[in-house]
């Protein structure tokens, strides 16, 4: 993380409107792709399937987050064997509680209303 992480602010810039369009594209671009979570120290690590659509689907959403959450970190892994994608996200205090409320919930949600 960046040495200037304490004068981040944790926001995201959406506004309503933008927030109920943003949880449609989560929904079409990772749900189907979403595997499961962990915390991490500064943040949280994102499963998502190994499958040839699921890194070009986490970099598209990466994409749009710029957007709006400038404050957070994205790192995308792919490692072999290849069975799974990882979004890496973290940033200063508060980054893990709001993109585990904002986006794991979501997908954790979809995930459930699925089976």
């Amino acid at each position: 993380m960046s040495q200037n992480d304490s004068e981040r602010e944790v926001a995201c810039t959406l506004t309503e409107k933008q927030e109920a369009e943003r949880s449609a594209d989560v929904r079409d671009l990772l749900i189907s792709h979403y595997l499961g979570y962990e915390e991490s120290e500064n943040g949280l690590d994102v499963r998502f399937e190994g499958t040839d659509e699921s890194p070009q689907a986490v970099a598209e959403f990466v994409s749009d987050e710029l957007q709006c959450c400038s404050f957070a970190e994205y790192t995308i892994t792919v490692s072999p064997p290849y069975e799974e994608t990882v979004l890496a996200v973290t940033g200063p205090d508060g980054t893990r509680q709001m993109f585990r409320e904002g986006l794991v919930e979501r997908l954790e949600e979809e995930t459930a209303s699925a089976t």
